[in-house]
């Protein structure tokens, strides 16, 4: 049986009776092609089933149509929710994605040598989630690097390449919740302080409880990591301190999630005897039993938007975009009064 022959841009161009280079123009989207003109050439590519060339076309355009990703991590559902809205929006357009995380990174050093992977990639832009690198690190490497957008991260000095959610407001919306719900002894678990999001949820939280006369005692807080493990060293930290409180507020779900496990395993009614609250609105919050309180944090929406807007700066596109977000509460079933109060 005779092979069939792969088509050619040049065949394409002879059976729309067009020139080659107004096919190419087609199809790597660089440059103007009539409507009429563009309904032959596609005619001709369904029926030769002409696929072009990936390689050679990146060449002419000196483009990869791949675009970098870096997070710090993989673990938990927050990242995957930012790395599925960031694929589909790519794939909407056309593009694809190589991504880089950095859970061993000890340092600056570290975190800016994965960005530099993704460089050396010949990616055509980078999103990078970031929230432990230093704004003067960021400035400079925007400045070497200049198609590079930055999610859940404040830098003033970036401009409509920096999208991020109001986290002193949700820290804001935790204490108000826990306060009207007439929580006084309030156990914090917070996320590492040297992360900008959670030294803002954090210290939102603290100001706001004690704008309500209800200050946290520094006993109560205790710093922790936005990780499983991290969850499970501050859980038994805290239910072994022999502090006494009625609602607990952590920095993140998995840490929630984790410190709700433990306290029912110590036979520490949730929320019977102390009520638990989340951060972000993660996918499991709603499955955990009981049900999550949460801060929910538009984690999607604000991903949506940065991704858009580097398609923009990278590909000359003009898809809306905004970069501020707040985020809002969302009560269910692991928040209560205190039995005290019952």
């Amino acid at each position: 049986m005779e092979e069939q022959k792969t088509a050619t841009l040049k065949d394409v161009a002879k059976l729309a009776g067009v020139g080659s280079g107004t096919v190419s123009r087609y199809v790597s989207g660089n440059g103007s092609v009539s409507e009429r003109t563009a309904e032959k050439i596609a005619r001709a590519i369904n029926q030769l089933k002409y696929r072009p060339n990936s390689i050679a076309r990146s060449l002419s355009s000196r483009r990869s149509e791949i675009i970098g990703v870096w997070v710090p991590s993989l673990e938990g559902p927050y990242y995957q929710m930012m790395i599925r809205a960031i694929e589909l929006e790519l794939r909407q357009q056309g593009k694809h994605m190589i991504l880089a995380n950095a859970e061993d990174a000890t340092s600056d050093e570290d975190r800016l040598g994965h960005i530099d992977y993704l460089i050396n990639r010949d990616c055509d832009g980078i999103l990078m989630s970031c929230s432990q690198l230093g704004d003067f690190k960021l400035a400079t490497l925007t400045d070497r690097y200049p198609n590079l957008v930055c999610i859940n991260r404040e830098v003033e000095a970036l401009p409509g390449r920096a999208f991020s959610i109001d986290h002193d407001l949700g820290g804001r919306l935790a204490a108000r919740h826990l306060h009207a719900l007439g929580h006084r002894n309030v156990a914090v678990i917070t996320g590492r302080l040297s992360a900008q999001d959670a030294k803002q949820r954090h210290k939102g939280f603290l100001d706001e409880m004690s704008r309500l006369g209800n200050p946290v005692a520094a006993e109560r807080v205790i710093e922790g990591a936005f990780s499983y493990a991290g969850g499970e060293q501050a859980a038994e930290t805290l239910i072994g301190s022999g502090i006494e409180f009625t609602a607990v507020f952590c920095g993140n779900d998995k840490v929630a999630m984790v410190v709700s496990a433990r306290l029912q395993a110590s036979g520490i009614s949730v929320p019977g005897q102390v009520s638990v609250l989340g951060y972000d609105d993660v996918d499991f919050a709603a499955y955990t039993a009981p049900a999550l309180s949460t801060i929910h944090a538009p984690i999607v929406e604000m991903t949506q938007s940065a991704c858009r807007q580097l398609l923009n700066l990278t590909y000359g596109l003009d898809m809306p975009f905004r970069e501020r977000f707040e985020p809002t509460l969302c009560a269910r079933k692991s928040t209560a009064p205190p039995a005290s109060a019952l």
